[in-house]
């Protein structure tokens, strides 16, 4: 890395009605270095590199490039200056092949015949992308068909098929494994070498020792300071984020009680969900542990209604159910907080209001017709018990943080007063603070009678969080542990990668 800044951004400014996005905000993005932008959700990350990519346009300030002062008005602009953006939330074609994917705009073309498309030359050059960040993926596969890790490495590929001088990867280790995590560790300092540079957005703080070079935090909007990455703490950047001391929100005990709210039996269900069975106790967080891919997700689904289930049954509160449909999973007391928050869990152009009331609009309405102060009532009264930051349950859904959105998916299904609610990955993209909120307001649910499931990927979560934990790898439960506080990390570890089942 050398001192020289390829990418200058100074005293920006961008006002959406009624906030202030970014208040001058100054970056600066230095030859070969990993910078990192930290901050809340909400503090103007998402903004600022939205404006470097061409997505938005800043109302003043100035931008140069390797010393030269630029307009970027498009997506195009950016592209074309060597800037290069991976999204959190994917931006993918479902219907196109990986390699279509890749050079989408930038197609490659037959020698001396420019309007038809070389579809071998670029499927040769997708294996060779491929091969070098060391995974495996069908260039003619549809990126439909792919897992979420899959779809991850494709993004992460796409930047990589054009030399770009700048890469910005918002929470890029959000959906994959952990070998997956180290695979792009090895593509970034890769990276780095050849004098690429990286702006690295993550909420996940212990990845930053170890790619990281500069860190930049934001906070409401405006910067707050830049720090050499080994010259400061987790513990201070955390206090620098948030603007005060983070509550450690320890694991509560939540009064679990004999009952049984929820029983899977043998359910299977493809080759994903292979004879699992559990049980869920009332006031009880159940965590589920295991690498993407190990069934947890499905298993839940089964549960729920969503997927059909081959065979196995469910029983709520002792009772065996028919659950063929997510309809009658709602109707048996059970809520599914989906890990695709903005895809399944929220209509995003839809105002908080109406996402909090949709799944039990009887309760706001007289006969046919939706009475709208019932509605407005019963909103806001749920939005103040969980602390949405909103002015208004009237503001469209799109509008709010990550953290805010996921409390208006909780909202949504405490309308329907169901006893059983499964969070899949429920802290995903969110920020230490709304994290320690969403814990909170588990432990609250728990304590208040509740049984929650929590399907997570990090391991501190789960062990922070869970009264019992169940191991799944491949489809199968491979062991459960009462989290009583002992060093059981190692043997959870074991089983998610495969080791011998656990008898409980």
């Amino acid at each position: 890395m050398d001192n020289r800044a390829v990418v200058e951004m100074i005293d920006i400014c961008k006002a959406f009605p009624g906030v202030q996005a970014l208040d001058h905000v100054s970056f600066t993005l230095r030859r070969g270095e990993v910078h990192c932008l930290l901050g809340e959700n909400g503090a103007g990350k998402s903004t600022l590199i939205k404006i470097l990519s061409g997505a938005y346009q800043m109302d003043s300030g100035q931008i140069k490039i390797e010393g030269r002062e630029v307009n970027i008005r498009s997506a195009q602009d950016a592209r074309g200056m060597g800037i290069s953006t991976i999204y959190q939330e994917m931006n993918l074609v479902p219907g196109l092949s990986v390699a279509e994917n890749l050079f989408l705009g930038e197609e490659e073309t037959l020698k001396g015949v420019s309007w038809v498309v070389d579809r071998r030359a670029m499927n040769a050059r997708a294996n060779e992308i491929f091969a070098k960040m060391n995974v495996t993926v069908d260039p003619n596969a549809l990126v439909g068909d792919l897992n979420t890790a899959k779809q991850q490495m494709v993004e992460i590929a796409r930047s990589l098929i054009n030399q770009r001088k700048v890469i910005i990867m918002d929470e890029p280790t959000s959906s994959i494994t952990d070998k997956d995590t180290e695979e792009l560790f090895r593509i970034i300092r890769e990276l780095k070498a050849q004098g690429v540079s990286i702006i690295y957005i993550s909420h996940r703080l212990q990845e930053l020792a170890e790619i990281v070079d500069r860190v930049t935090v934001m906070r409401d909007g405006q910067y707050i300071a830049t720090f050499q990455m080994g010259e400061v703490s987790i513990d201070e950047l955390v206090r620098c984020m948030v603007g005060r001391e983070l509550e450690e929100n320890a694991r509560a005990a939540h009064g679990r009680t004999q009952e049984v709210l929820l029983e899977a039996r043998r359910i299977t269900a493809g080759r994903a969900v292979q004879d699992a069975s559990f049980q869920l106790h009332r006031g009880e967080i159940l965590g589920f542990a295991g690498l993407v891919g190990a069934g947890r997700t499905e298993l839940m689904r089964a549960v729920y209604g969503a997927d059909r289930m081959d065979s196995g049954e469910v029983l709520v509160r002792g009772e065996a159910v028919k659950i063929r449909s997510p309809k009658q999973g709602v109707k048996n007391g059970i809520a599914y907080l989906s890990e695709d928050r903005k895809g399944q869990g929220l209509v995003l152009m839809m105002e908080i209001s109406k996402n909090i009331t949709i799944t039990n609009l009887a309760r706001v309405s007289g006969g046919p017709v939706i009475n709208r102060r019932r509605e407005l009532e019963q909103s806001q009264e749920l939005a103040k018990s969980l602390s949405v930051a909103t002015t208004s349950v009237q503001k469209r859904v799109r509008d709010l943080s990550g953290g805010n959105q996921q409390k208006v998916v909780i909202a949504k299904w405490l309308m329907t007063d169901c006893d059983v609610l499964i969070f899949d990955e429920p802290t995903k993209g969110i920020d230490v603070g709304a994290r320690a909120e969403i814990y909170k307001l588990m432990n609250r649910l728990a304590a208040e009678g509740k049984g929650i499931i929590l399907v997570s990927s990090d391991m501190n979560e789960i062990l922070r969080v869970s009264d019992r934990i169940v191991v799944m790898n491949q489809g199968r439960i491979m062991g459960e542990f009462e989290n009583s506080g002992e060093d059981i990390q190692e043997e959870i570890l074991s089983l998610m990668l495969g080791g011998i089942e656990r008898v409980s």
